[in-house]
């Protein structure tokens, strides 16, 4: 008895390590129309069909499609790779084959709803009891008439119990939500696991545990379409579904895990749990979901169309969180924030959240904040007792806003500013701001030391209307507007000592800067005048400047910043090269200049006409008409002519060329027309002055003669070869009749 029981084994086991590779080719058309009738659908079976004997005797077709229901659509319903059927017994024993179990291994199934429901709910409409479905490693798509959703489900595992007598089927779903266009990456995965009851003549009934393992912030935000927001930790949740299916009560706790204390939800700890409560349409394909309790989050979602083309929106409400918790979670959503900045106060807000949408972060919403207060490392802090933000998207837009500097500065700011790229755009009207805060505070904030003329002021105040943009965190940005300044002291480059700006009107853009009705004082000369200059051009600087009384001393004090210094041993020795300062080099100035008194040797010129042209190191200067009083005397000499000199030069050299006229003499006048050189236009310019022209006197001799001028010494040649030498003073010099 042992011998046979053991023969039977061995049969059993050969059989079952056989069958797989045994044909069932002959029962192919017979499970074919087995299918057909189980699943109420054309069955196409294209590979081969095998027996399976363990772990239960099956049949297995290989590369099967499943026909659509033609009410539905013309795709097919499922292309499997590999179709298991369990054969019922009480069939086999009455000599047919009837499927009681059907298993689809790595099928991609195609579910739609049509006019007369979902297509799957004609599975059960055939001639025979339905068999149990499972399915493994599927992908199920959703489509609406002939468009295919980009939403779908992977690593679907589905097991769908036959229906009772009473109609009740138990259903358990495993799989991970996923997009056509956003790759294969998910938000994670759900169960779903219950019933549905399904009598006779009434509508169906759901029961159903729903789970959302935990999944990634990030991964959800990116299924969702805000790729831009990267927020660290995890989500997961548990509900009960539960009632009829067009209108089944959600109940749903999700957990945040992973967040830092401080994140955007206003919660203490590393877990945070948000409950929601609301209703589902499945057939319609509706969900609707609030926040049950909770006084400082308040959440409501609305969905559709989730199985063809999702549409939804999501609406959070914030009420008296802390100020320090919305710059954590500008910081999480890889805002571009100022490192070390720290909030107090506190804000109220409510923000939508919008799918589909065509912004990178569909998100718009309203802020308010209380007595918010900005700390910033080793600076004054920032103030605004009532501010409103308004959210679109990654723009933050900030309405007109008082914001106090310290303790005694205050500016109106209209601001938007860009999450992503940290792209800026600033209004502000100010009531007279110290200068001095433009390296402190907000002007710290906005880089407001580039403002013109302020960016060189050492003290002062100014107010203004300004704006600022900037196209990117990296970017220094630009002003433009209108500001007034008073009070200041600025440096200007190859200028010695401050300018002392009393008041001044600047208008400005990126491409010009014009400075208009400007009182000044500087080396204690009082200046007035206008002028414009092109940050972004190769144009000159254009000057319009009224000095009241100078010297030649104060104008030498400025040329000789633009004079190169003696040679030193490596210099001499060519080791080294003095190097030309780079404001001498860029100095491109055209300017009109009027001195209303200007002291030089013993005399006066008043006033003294100039139009200039400053370029690199050549500075040439037109004298309009101007006169030279001489004390003592009861007349002035007229001046006319070009001043010119060649500047970065170890010896400061000035010229001269024009006209002297009307030099009073003893008796009558003379006139010079020539060329004047000096080495310095100081004390000591005599000794360097060299020149030579033509001298015409109105009295006795009344002829011309030459003039020739060496190291301060004068020499006068008559046409018949009459010399003189003279010495000081010039103007009582005459031509003698004889040698």
């Amino acid at each position: 008895m042992k011998l046979k029981s053991w023969i039977a084994v061995a049969v059993v086991l050969c059989l079952a390590l056989a069958a797989p590779y045994l044909s069932a080719g002959p029962l192919k058309q017979r499970l074919q129309r087995a299918l057909e009738l189980a699943l109420s659908r054309p069955v196409r079976i294209q590979g081969e069909t095998h027996f399976r004997i363990l772990p239960t005797p099956a049949l297995l077709a290989d590369d099967v499609i499943i026909g659509e229901d033609p009410n539905f659509s013309l795709e097919p319903f499922a292309y499997v790779t590999v179709l298991e059927v369990q054969p019922s017994i009480l069939g086999l024993i009455a000599g047919r084959l009837e499927a009681s179990r059907i298993r689809l291994t790595e099928p991609s199934v195609n579910l739609m709803r049509g006019p007369r429901g979902w297509n799957v709910q004609s599975l059960a409409g055939g001639v025979l009891r339905p068999p149990e479905l499972e399915v493994r490693n599927g992908r199920l798509n959703f489509k609406q008439g002939d468009a295919k959703s980009a939403f779908y489900l992977t690593n679907a595992l589905v097991d769908i119990s036959a229906p009772t007598a009473q109609g009740d089927v138990k259903i358990f779903v495993s799989a991970a939500p996923a997009r056509t266009d956003r790759g294969a990456q998910g938000f994670g995965t759900f169960d779903l696991r219950g019933e549905v009851h399904a009598s006779a003549g009434t509508e169906p009934e759901l029961d159903f545990d729903v789970e959302l393992q935990p999944s990634s912030i990030h991964a959800f935000n990116f299924f969702f379409g805000a790729r831009s927001v990267d927020f660290a930790g995890k989500l997961s949740g548990k509900g009960k579904l539960k009632g009829p299916w067009t209108k089944a009560r959600l109940e749903v706790g999700l957990q945040f895990e992973g967040l830092e204390p401080q994140s955007f939800l206003p919660f203490i700890g590393k877990s945070n749990r948000l409950v929601l409560a609301g209703s589902l349409d499945l057939p319609g394909q509706r969900l609707s979901l609030d926040t049950v309790g909770g006084e400082a989050v308040r959440v409501r979602m609305r969905a559709r169309d989730f199985f063809q083309k999702p549409k939804g929106g999501l609406l959070l409400e914030l009420r008296n969180v802390e100020l320090s918790k919305l710059l954590d979670l500008g910081r999480q959503a890889g805002a571009k924030l100022t490192e070390g900045v720290h909030g107090k106060g506190s804000f109220h807000g409510v923000i939508g959240y919008s799918w589909p949408s065509k912004e990178e972060v569909p998100a718009q919403g309203m802020i308010s904040f209380d007595n918010a207060r900005l700390e910033l490392p080793d600076q004054p802090s920032l103030e605004a007792p009532q501010a409103l933000a308004i959210v679109d998207g990654t723009r933050w837009i900030l309405s007109s806003t008082e914001i106090r500097v310290g303790e005694s500065q205050s500016a109106a700011v209209m601001a938007e500013w860009n999450a992503r790229n940290g792209a800026l755009k600033v209004g502000i009207a100010t009531q007279l701001l110290s200068v001095r805060g433009l390296k402190t505070g907000l002007g710290l904030m906005l880089r407001a030391s580039n403002l013109p003329i302020l960016s060189s002021a050492q003290s002062g105040s100014w107010q203004g209307n300004l704006r600022y943009e900037r196209a990117e965190d990296s970017d220094p940005g630009a002003w433009s507007g209108r500001l007034s300044v008073s009070n200041s002291a600025v440096d200007l480059e190859g200028l010695p000592g401050p300018v002392e700006i009393s008041t001044a009107s600047i208008q400005f853009d990126p491409s010009r800067v014009a400075i208009r009705r400007m009182r000044a004082e500087w080396n204690s000369i009082e200046l007035e005048g206008e002028g414009a200059y092109y940050p972004q051009s190769s144009r000159a600087a254009e000057i319009n400047l009224t000095l009241s009384e100078a010297s030649a001393a104060d104008l030498v004090r400025i040329l000789k910043s633009a004079q190169r210094p003696p040679s030193g041993l490596l210099e001499k020795m060519r080791f080294r090269r003095a190097t030309m300062p780079d404001w001498l080099r860029s100095r491109n100035v055209s300017a009109r200049v009027r001195i209303k008194s200007l002291q030089f040797a013993s005399g006066v010129f008043q006033p003294l006409n100039l139009t200039c042209r400053w370029k690199g190191t050549n500075l040439e200067a037109t004298i309009d008409a101007s006169e030279f009083s001489i004390p003592n005397q009861p007349a002035s000499a007229g001046v006319a002519g070009k001043f010119s000199s060649e500047l970065w030069q170890p010896v400061a050299d000035y010229r001269f060329t024009g006209i002297i006229s009307n030099w009073p003499l003893e008796k009558g006048t003379a006139s010079f027309s020539g060329t004047l050189n000096a080495g310095s236009l100081e004390e000591d310019w005599l000794d360097s002055l060299e020149g030579e022209g033509t001298v015409a006197f109105t009295e006795a001799p009344q002829e011309e003669a030459r003039l020739h001028i060496k190291q301060g010494k004068f020499v006068l040649e008559s046409s018949e070869s009459k010399r003189k030498t003279v010495t000081p003073p010039y103007w009582s010099a005459i031509l003698p009749s004889e040698p």
